[in-house]
């Protein structure tokens, strides 16, 4: 297998927003399988393209990267011994760099107002795969939204059944009326997604969670609803309230969740935080 089709295979996962985790051959010492630069693959699934040299320490190093995506840990460099001590038998040494490629986390506006336009055009320089959801299509244009990955013209109540989502998905609710937003909000609770974020005052908040326990739901569902959105930074125009928005996202994204699984970022890093990684693929 050559490298080019592990780098094949590393571009079509990122194409169909699938996690896997490149595996390099750095440094050896002794008898060894495979020598430095050599490649491998690992999906999330298991699947792989490529080697690091086969047999049982090959299935070890599967089965770390796995390890690795499933845990959204950043790149690592891990040493095996090959030793007949440890089970082996080519006697040497390997240390193998191990780096992540995660989907970037997807966001979903619902609502591509002022407002909307400015959580988008913000949340995909954050490194977010933006989808924009309007009922009306007229304002969902390049002119409007030009950073987004996807737009959804659709009714705000038929959103979740056309679009994927995921415990990994962040939505913010910022329609034109408080109908919207509540078909909105009772739809999104019904799905895994990681992070409700409504728009709206705290008079609002009180109407719509009272409609809400009506309806059946319990508080553990209503603690989902981040309501009012945003950092309190005393934003007042869209811009600002974008940035504040925005930056509860982040905060989110990066203290509390989404598992860690975005884009690796630091040094090593085979997709830096910014424009660069907003425009990575997002599938659905």
């Amino acid at each position: 297998m050559t490298d080019t089709a592990v780098l094949e295979a590393l571009y079509q996962y990122k194409q169909q927003a699938t996690a896997c985790a490149l595996v390099i051959v750095v440094d050896c010492r002794g008898s060894v399988p495979a020598g430095p630069g050599s490649k491998m693959l690992v999906a999330e699934d298991g699947h792989t393209v490529g080697t690091v040299g086969g047999g049982a320490m090959e299935q070890k190093a599967a089965e770390k990267a796995r390890d690795l995506i499933r845990r959204g840990g950043g790149p690592e460099l891990i040493h095996m011994d090959l030793t007949q001590s440890s089970g082996h038998v080519c006697g040497g040494q390997v240390s193998l760099y191990m780096e992540p490629v995660l989907p970037a986390p997807r966001l979903i506006v619902c609502g591509a107002g002022h407002v909307g336009q400015a959580v988008c055009r913000l949340g995909a320089y954050a490194g977010f795969c933006v989808t924009a959801a309007d009922d009306r299509e007229d304002i969902l244009s390049p002119e409007n939204l030009p950073d987004v990955h996807q737009v959804r013209a659709c009714a705000f109540e038929d959103l979740f059944s056309q679009i994927r989502v995921d415990a990994e998905t962040f939505v913010v609710v910022c329609t034109r009326g408080h109908a919207h937003d509540y078909t909105v909000v009772e739809n999104a609770l019904k799905t895994p997604v990681r992070y409700i974020g409504l728009l709206g005052s705290r008079s609002k908040k009180a109407a719509f969670f009272d409609n809400l326990r009506a309806a059946g739901f319990s508080d553990a569902d209503l603690n989902r609803i981040h309501t009012p959105v945003g950092l309190d930074i005393g934003a007042k125009t869209p811009r600002e309230i974008g940035f504040s928005i925005v930056g509860q996202l982040i905060s989110q994204r990066r203290q509390n969740g989404c598992k860690n699984r975005d884009h690796t970022t630091g040094r090593g890093s085979l997709g830096p935080d910014g424009p660069d990684q907003a425009a990575s693929p997002c599938a659905g």
